[in-house]
């Protein structure tokens, strides 16, 4: 049996998330990415059955990772005894996020700018569907007696949150630029909630 060219799948990946980055998945080339790596794009096939398959090689364990930090961060905000602390640990919960998404930044701009045409281009989706149910419960737990808050607008405001990690990838924020971004923005979301919540004018 012929031995594997030491360092081809490693070739492979660094290429491919190039051609990605520049092209997005659905105008990236195997040709290219193969030619540029020195072999074949049947080396590809073979590796990584098909385009989408390379692509899912180079950014799943990234988007687990963040999945997994993320349902964290929720759960220990769910567990909190009162809304100061469940503030806070939403607080914490971001500053894990952008600190695991710019540790994998190369990976989150493919997953966030793109992913159209594999099965990560909902990702953010998800995360807002996670953050949606965990609002609706934070506001049953918390809001103020005869105190409501739409569900339409507690859906459109968990989608946007996440568009604001997004738009800091996107926009080749560095992390410094970043976090203070960041800060801001749960300084701004903590007020906000609490005045629609009624706790606070």
């Amino acid at each position: 049996m012929r031995q594997e060219t030491q360092g081809v799948t490693e070739t492979l990946i660094k290429n491919a998330t190039e051609e990605f980055l520049e092209y997005g998945f659905t105008k990236a080339s195997l040709r290219r990415i193969a030619g540029s790596s020195g072999v074949s794009t049947n080396s590809i096939y073979t590796r990584f059955k098909d385009k989408e398959g390379l692509f899912k090689a180079i950014v799943d364990d990234a988007a687990d990772g963040l999945m997994n930090i993320y349902l964290e961060s929720i759960q220990k905000a769910k567990e909190s005894t009162n809304l100061d602390q469940a503030c806070l640990e939403g607080g914490q919960g971001t500053n894990f996020v952008l600190d695991y998404v710019y540790q994998h930044l190369q990976e989150f701009k493919l997953i966030f700018c793109c992913s159209a045409g594999t099965e990560y281009e909902d990702y953010l989706d998800r995360l807002g569907e996670i953050e949606e149910s965990y609002y609706l419960e934070f506001v049953r737990k918390y809001g103020q007696d005869k105190m409501t808050v739409d569900p339409f607008f507690i859906h459109v405001f968990c989608r946007a949150g996440w568009q604001t990690i997004y738009e800091v990838v996107m926009h080749n924020r560095t992390y410094k630029e970043a976090q203070s971004f960041m800060d801001s923005t749960v300084l701004f979301n903590r007020a906000g909630w609490k005045a629609v919540m009624g706790i606070e004018k």
